[in-house]
């Protein structure tokens, strides 16, 4: 499991169109927040996808790119990540204790602490 304040790998994954990402390639571009969930379903996935659009402005506010993974590194477990905008992992949330507002709400806090 990666440590709070510690500079997470420079992991690749594959999000759910099959397009590869580079976590380091999002440093100092925007924060980041991995969605991975190798059990979740094609109607889990929709859902997902059209929370993150209805709230697109407030994740664009918080310069927050958002990915769900449908391939990850054997070291990642599923869960879901915030990653800060330097490389930092801020906050791991379990599968079956998160949703949205849980994320924002972080970026919320880090920002206020950090400006």
């Amino acid at each position: 499991m990666l440590e709070q304040g510690k500079r997470i790998p420079d992991w690749t994954v594959e999000d759910d169109e099959g397009k590869s990402h580079v976590l380091w390639d999002y440093r100092q571009k925007s924060h980041l927040v991995l969605i991975y969930d190798p059990e979740a379903d094609a109607d889990k996935r929709r859902h997902w996808r059209a929370a993150i659009h209805v709230d697109r402005k407030q994740w664009d506010w918080l310069n927050a790119a958002l990915l769900l993974v449908k391939a990850a590194p054997k070291e990642m477990a599923p869960g879901i990540y915030l990653i800060d905008r330097y490389g930092f992992f801020l906050n791991y949330f379990p599968l079956d204790h998160w949703n949205f507002d849980d994320l924002e709400r972080e970026f919320l806090y880090y920002e206020a602490r950090h400006c």
